[in-house]
């Protein structure tokens, strides 16, 4: 069961990561609406391999906050490469 989350999450976020890398860029609406789902599949993928994520982080995510995160779920096994 958790081994199918982790495929969904990991899917979820490889998918919206390269969505939001695309060029040219999506439209700013859809770019907001990508990065909005990412940031709520990071938490998620956060709470799956048992990573912290400060409760300020889960409200409004900014840059450095998506980073750590991102390296954090790194550390713990998570590959986010969108060409794996």
């Amino acid at each position: 069961m958790v081994d199918d989350r982790v495929e969904r999450v990991t899917t979820l976020l490889r998918e919206l990561r390269g969505r939001l890398s695309t060029e040219p860029p999506l439209p700013f609406d859809e770019w907001e609406l990508a990065l909005y789902a990412y940031d709520e599949a990071l938490v998620t993928a956060a709470d799956i391999f048992d990573v912290d994520v400060p409760a300020a982080a889960r409200d409004e995510m900014g840059p450095d906050d998506r980073a750590d995160l991102e390296q954090a779920l790194a550390d713990a096994g998570l590959d986010l490469a969108t060409d794996a």
